[in-house]
This record gives structure tokens, C-alpha cells and sequence, in this order.
């Protein structure tokens, strides 16, 4: 996450999943920002024209977050909006002075961990998701997901959550949200199943789905929880069938 996308499309479906989902519940979320710092070198970001489109979805947050857009773009003023009820915020930047360290991301990481102990929901927004490679087997292409052994080759690895985090995040909740920004290797529902499919091999109960305006991204909830896991299944599918325009739900899913 970066103050420049605060308020943006994504933020909107992002607050509008969550708010449809928990706020006439009693269940709390921890939201780990894994902020980074602002950069430069594209216009991400500047999707802020999308009013028209989500019209009436949820008037409170629409007027909300118009109102971000135009006086004051940065994640405090997201969460001082209160937009999403039993919610704390973990706002430390990911990296120190701007450049990605190993050391100082677990030592972060430790941080977060000790933040979200006994959430029911954790939410991690990293800017581009999970840390995953392109593996090309003759014809066909698969995803690895990446660990912290793979840190010193990845790019900007504070955009990134890896593997080792899921993980430990996961045993802190009874449901661990990880946003995932799509892209090009691939169609992006094929993406979406072969990770589905490498997390089930993981998690107890895991559901997916897309946001699809503008740049495509992705929802993975992964249940610890049967009650949670129950609750999710029937509240996502409403929820797709309400917005069915911007979104859809990948529930059970065989990747061939």
C-alpha cells in the first residue's frame, strides 16, 4: 500500500468487500498495510473517476472516500474514515529508509504478527500481493510462490508478501484476507485457479474473488475456522450476486 492509491478504485472494492462482509458482525480485523514508500515512476494510482460507475453500491463510503480524493489522499485519513467497524490498523512502513533489508522486514514482520494476535479476521494489503515466479513446464505454465529465501531476487520485495508470512499470519486468525494484484503471464482467472488450488494444499477452506474494473485484482480468504469459513461462503455469494457487474467468485475450482 502507498498514501498516492489511498481512495482510488481499488480502495473502493477493497472497503466495499469488507463493509459488506463485517460490518453488521461482531467479528474484529486486523489490517496490515505493508506500506511502502510513494514512487514516481507511473500514474498508478490516479483511478479516482469511478464514481459514476459504483453509484448507489454504497452511498456512505462512495461519499467517504469522494471526499478523500479530493482533500487529502493518504491511508491515516482511510482509517480515521472508520469505514470498517472493530477494526485496527498496522501502519509501520514495511521498509527502513526506503530500501528493502531482510533483517529489518522480520524484524517488521514480528511486529505485525504481535499487532494481529487473536484477530478473527486479518487483512494484508501489499502492493502487488503475493510474491510468486512464472514456472514454464514444456507447454504449460505454473506459479511458484515465493519464500523469504527468494527475497534477494525479488524486486522491491516490500510490495510482496511471501510465503512464510501467509503461514504464520494464518495461525494468528480465523481467516487471513490477502489482496493480489493481477498480471499478464497469464489469463487472469487462470492465475486465479492455480493459486486457489496451491492454497487449498495449504489451508482448510479458501475462497477467491476478482474485483474487475480498470487493472484486475484479487480477494484469496483463507479459513481456519469452520463457523467463519460457513459464514463467508454464503455472504460472498451475495455479494457476488449484488455486484456481479465488478465482481465474481471462484468457489470450487479443479485446475486441470
Amino acid at each position: 500500500m502507498q498514501n498516492r492509491y489511498s481512495g482510488d478504485v481499488g480502495d473502493f472494492g477493497k472497503f466495499h468487500l469488507l463493509r459488506f462482509l463485517l460490518n453488521n458482525q461482531e467479528y474484529n480485523l486486523s489490517q496490515i498495510w505493508y506500506m511502502y514508500p510513494d514512487e514516481s515512476h507511473n500514474n498508478d494510482g490516479l483511478y479516482i473517476n469511478y464514481f459514476e460507475k459504483v453509484k448507489e453500491f454504497d452511498l456512505e463510503l462512495e461519499e467517504k472516500l469522494l471526499e478523500i480524493t479530493q482533500t487529502n489522499r493518504c491511508v491515516k485519513a482511510l482509517e480515521e474514515a472508520k469505514l470498517v467497524k472493530n477494526t485496527k490498523y498496522f501502519s509501520l512502513y514495511v521498509n527502513e529508509n526506503a530500501k528493502d533489508d531482510l533483517v529489518y522486514r522480520k524484524i517488521w514482520f514480528q511486529k505485525a504478527l504481535k499487532f494481529s494476535e487473536n484477530s478473527d479476521f486479518i487483512a494484508v494489503d501489499p502492493d502487488n500481493g503475493v510474491a510468486t515466479k512464472l514456472i514454464k513446464k514444456d507447454e504449460t505454465k505454473d506459479i511458484k510462490i515465493q519464500s523469504f529465501e527468494d527475497f534477494k531476487r525479488k524486486s522491491k520485495a516490500g510490495k510482496y508478501i511471501f510465503d512464510e508470512e501467509i503461514k504464520h499470519l494464518y495461525k494468528n486468525c480465523k481467516c487471513l484476507i490477502i489482496y493480489h494484484h493481477l498480471n499478464r503471464t497469464m489469463s487472469h482467472d487462470k492465475q486465479i485457479e492455480i493459486l486457489k488450488s496451491k492454497f487449498e494444499k495449504e489451508y482448510k477452506k479458501v475462497f477467491a474473488i476478482k474485483h474487475k474494473p480498470y487493472s484486475p485484482r484479487v480477494f484469496f480468504f483463507l479459513c481456519s475456522c469452520d463457523e467463519v469459513a460457513s459464514f463467508l461462503e454464503k455472504r460472498l455469494k451475495e455479494f457476488e450476486n449484488s455486484f456481479s457487474i465488478h465482481w465474481k467468485l471462484f468457489d470450487t475450482i479443479k485446475v486441470l
